[in-house]
Parts: structure tokens; C-alpha cells; sequence
């Protein structure tokens, strides 16, 4: 049996894309059990394909478009972004690309979970998060907290 990964994904200088390294930087403050890791993939593409190489289970958290409203937070299985219509450029198109690339060069496939909060914009160099999406924050770790537990 593997670790328990959690992996953040986005970029804090893009505005709202921020929102999985501020979730890092949150649970990096904690406690976890031996098992459990916390990694800030940032924009690493499919670099971060190593962050899920010896675990049997994986959180990845990161901005969503399309999936609620602003400062919703959603917790999704990979199925449920495969099964979306992607962009070929944009915010979108990362972690669906990510899954697929870990299918073929992965079995068994650890359990994934996805977790993300609907985000207000991608602003290229605008740091910060806007207010709906940094109250998504507290819930967001206190979610991923209970989802490691069950």
C-alpha cells in the first residue's frame, strides 16, 4: 500500500488559478498521518505525473471553470472530467490531459479524487484571489481533512 497524496495545481500570479497553491500553503501548516503527502505541483504539466507514481490514493486540487458558481466547491472523480467537452487552450485542459497520460503509464490507477472551487477569472499576472474564491479556502482544507479520514 501506498502513500496518500495531495496534489495542488495552479499558478498564484494568474488570479483565481492560484487557488490550489493557496490550499498548499494551508496544508502544508497541518499535521498529517505518516502516510500522507502534500505536494504543490504548480504548473508542472506532465511533471507532476511523479507525484502520483507510489500512492494508492490522490487528491488533486485545483481551479475549475464551468462546474458552479463562483466560489463553489466541487469534489469530482476523473471520470467526470473525461466525460466533459475540453478547450485546446486554457485553464481546462490540464488535469484531464494529466489522467489520461497517468492511465497509460500507470496500473493499477491509485483513487482519485478531484477537488476544486468554481473560480471568477484567470487574470495573467494579477496574484490574489478574488473574495468568493479565498472564502472557498477554510472549507476546501476542512473537506480535503475529512476525506483523508473516511
Amino acid at each position: 500500500m501506498g502513500t496518500r497524496n495531495i496534489v495542488c495545481f495552479g499558478n498564484e500570479l494568474h488570479g483565481d488559478d492560484g487557488f490550489g497553491s493557496r490550499i498548499y500553503a494551508e496544508l502544508r501548516r497541518l499535521t498529517w498521518p505518516k502516510d500522507v503527502e502534500v505536494f504543490n505541483a504548480g504548473i508542472a504539466g506532465l511533471n507532476a505525473l511523479r507525484f502520483l507514481e507510489n500512492c494508492s490514493q490522490a487528491i488533486l486540487v485545483d481551479a475549475m471553470a464551468n462546474f458552479g458558481n463562483v466560489g463553489e466547491i466541487c469534489v469530482l472523480r476523473p471520470e467526470d472530467l473525461a466525460d466533459r467537452p475540453q478547450q485546446l487552450t486554457g485553464h481546462g485542459l490540464g488535469l484531464p490531459y494529466l489522467l489520461e497520460a497517468l492511465k497509460v503509464i500507470r496500473e493499477p490507477l491509485p483513487d482519485i479524487l478531484i477537488v476544486g472551487v468554481e473560480i471568477a477569472a484567470v487574470t495573467p499576472f494579477s496574484p490574489g484571489l478574488s473574495d468568493k474564491t479565498e472564502q472557498a479556502v477554510p472549507k476546501t482544507v476542512q473537506l480535503i481533512r475529512d476525506l483523508l479520514s473516511e
